[in-house]
């Protein structure tokens, strides 16, 4: 019987990764841009575009600011037409067709000016990783041949030449990446640093300017071969070892959250944290009076109306306290009287609040707090302005943050709310930390602040992430990855509906639980924006909520990790392999979660350190082709186990029934 476990086992997983190789060889987002390709099961980050610089070069416009852009797909291929703005009401048109090849694919690009505009030329433009390529060859054709630099050359060009064919490959010439281009153009690799960009660039002019109506085309052929990685993994668990405590995962429930995909959410997954947004300007659209100290309840009960936004923002914030989940609630957008200068849109970017201002926003925050409190039954764990370092709406310095925490954690105090102050909630994660230090050494501040936060938009370094975890450990506060989120661009061009993207949100995921040791994290978002879900019609003509390889992925670490539990000490010999473990009690036995992440080629794979107790573990496993998919059960022999990881896919074993 254990042997035909283990063969069910080791079949299912290996169907598993036959499929997903072949499914998906070249990922493009929603704007006709190449962003990664697959070969052997394994995925190269690339990036095509189309680049327009004005004269001076001064402005680039590119395929990621494209408007009106349509998708047209049929017989294989899939075609983008739109048109890019260089200058107010002039704009070049584009269409691109993607016709997929055994190895790659076929790009048809066609350009034409709508507008008479003084450009340095149109171009097709190729982002590669200097991770991947360094010191390898870049090959322009006719015997000209160039390493790639490993480190930053003094001059950023180091390839040119007249011709049809680039070639790139990595030192250890297991990765090429081919061009070919139906005519000779003029072609540079350049290196990027000096823009703190870790890529090279390969482009080449269609045309050096274009009149009103006139086009330029090109045909390329892109291809990738490798040899892929197929080393197999060790991955080793320590379960007496506990590093940090994990309070759960959860999401964001700020933008669009009248769709059904906010309802079909909270019903289908298992949160440990969530996140809403608090509308000031909607609670007190115009300055109720002019006495911080008297609140017109009047008027600001008015504004909460059957219906509104508003409406929905208290009864969602309900139905998640209901649930049992700590909740952030933070805020996007000001009431236009509060600013300075004063605003005229209700939404803007590195905004200000006027200094005689503050006493009334004060009034306005507490108010619509102890309304929620006492209308509705809530109080929000925590508060905060969304990124206020960056100034998507709200701008403060270091020094002001830690000023704002201060007055608005003593007011809120005053009033008898429970809502502590959230230190931090920044952009990103890459060196962020040192905004927090002025609140975090303020011992004033750290009376109101219950618990430290980043988001994690566009990744970091593993010490990166290390030092949002050292800066809340010192604090001895929980920390809190707000918005869990790969590419904060990626509403231009809807690239998160790949599944390549949802591959780099397990990769951020593992990579968070490695480096960061958060206490929760809140994926953007699990409404309709960045959805991790899709709406279709039923038979019927009603909505029907369908669920992406993103949630599924998702799934695996909110449903299946136990809440509350013990982050175990793991470690993985491949670096394309993620381990993380979690131990926790439910229902009076200990459960035990483990899941593994296999960024690349399917490889055989050891787990070790499995304790006594887990004596048999479900195997749950996605990838391209599989969406969580129950496979046999395992049963450990000492304290091991073996299977094959199938490429590209997130496999987790539980104790978990």
């Amino acid at each position: 019987m254990q042997a035909m476990q283990w063969s069910m086992l080791l079949v299912g997983l290996s169907a598993l990764s036959t499929c997903a190789c072949a499914a998906e060889t070249v990922v493009t987002d929603g704007n006709g841009r190449i962003t990664a390709m697959y070969s052997g099961g394994e995925s190269l980050d690339i990036q095509t575009n189309l680049r327009v610089p004005l004269k001076g070069w001064g402005k680039q416009p590119t395929l990621v600011e494209a408007r009106e852009v349509k998708v047209t797909r049929g017989e294989g291929r899939t075609t983008w037409t739109g048109r890019i703005e260089l200058e107010p009401g002039k704009s070049y048109r584009y269409e691109e067709t993607l016709s997929p090849t055994t190895d790659g694919g076929k790009l048809d690009i066609k350009v034409t000016a709508d507008a008479d505009v003084a450009i340095e030329g149109v171009y097709l433009w190729l982002d590669v990783p200097i991770a991947t390529f360094a010191g390898g060859q870049c090959d322009l054709g006719g015997g000209n041949v160039t390493t790639m630099p490993v480190d930053k050359p003094e001059a950023r060009h180091f390839a040119r030449n007249q011709t049809g064919q680039i070639t790139l490959s990595d030192a250890a010439a297991k990765t090429e990446l081919r061009l070919n281009l139906d005519r000779a153009l003029p072609v540079t690799v350049q290196d990027n640093r000096e823009w703190n960009t870790a890529t090279y660039s390969a482009f080449c002019q269609l045309a050096p300017s274009l009149a009103a109506g006139e086009s330029t085309a090109l045909s390329v052929t892109i291809a990738l071969a490798t040899q892929p990685d197929t080393t197999p993994a060790t991955l080793t668990l320590d379960a007496t070892k506990a590093r940090y405590k994990l309070h759960g995962f959860g999401g964001n429930y700020c933008f669009g959250i009248e769709s059904p995909i906010t309802q079909y959410t909270l019903a289908n997954l298992r949160q440990g944290w969530a996140r809403t947004e608090m509308t000031p300007y909607e609670w007190e659209p115009e300055n109720d009076n002019d006495d911080p100290n008297v609140a017109n309840w009047d008027y600001l009960k008015s504004q909460d109306k059957p219906g509104s936004n508003l409406r929905r923002e208290f009864e969602l914030a309900k139905q998640i306290q209901d649930k049992g989940l700590p909740y952030i609630i933070s805020i996007w957008g000001l009431p236009m009287w509060a600013c300075d200068p004063p605003a005229t849109s209700v939404r803007g970017g590195h905004r200000r609040v006027s200094a005689q201002m503050w006493p009334e926003l004060l009034e306005c925050l507490g108010s619509y707090l102890v309304y929620a409190r006492d209308q509705y039954g809530v109080e929000p764990t925590l508060f905060s302005f969304n990124e206020s370092n960056y100034g998507v709406d709200l701008y403060l310095s270091p020094d002001e943050h830690r000023d704002a925490i201060k007055s608005i954690g003593a007011h809120f105090e005053r009033l008898g709310l429970k809502t502590k102050m959230l230190l931090g909630d920044v952009t990103g994660p890459r060196g962020t930390e040192v905004y927090a230090e002025p609140a975090a050494n303020d011992p004033e501040a750290l009376k109101h602040i219950g618990a430290v936060s980043f988001h994690s938009w566009g990744g970091a370094s593993a010490e990166q992430y290390a030092a949002w975890g050292d800066l809340a450990e010192r604090l001895k506060l929980p920390l809190l990855v707000a918005e869990l989120g790969v590419d904060a661009g990626a509403w231009r061009t809807a690239s998160w509906t790949s599944f390549h993207y949802a591959l780099r949100e397990v990769q951020m995921y593992q990579e968070l639980l490695l480096y960061a040791r958060p206490q929760g994290t809140m994926q953007w978002e699990f409404t309709n924006d960045y959805a991790t879900c899709r709406i279709e019609k039923d038979a019927a003509g009603n909505d029907t909520v369908v669920p992406t390889v993103r949630f599924q992925f998702v799934k695996h670490f909110c449903n299946l990790t136990p809440l509350n539990s013990d982050a175990l000490t793991t470690s993985s010999d491949q670096e394309r392999v993620l381990f993380t473990a979690f131990a926790g009690d439910e229902n009076g036995k200990r459960v035990y979660t483990l899941h593994l992440a296999n960024l690349g080629a399917e490889r055989e794979t050891t787990v070790r350190g499995i304790p006594a107790e887990a004596t048999q573990l479900r195997a749950i496993c996605t990838d391209e082709t599989r969406a969580f998919a129950e496979l046999e059960p395992v049963t450990p022999r000492n304290g091991s186990v073996e299977l094959m990881l199938p490429a590209l896919s997130l496999v987790t074993l539980t104790t978990a029934p």
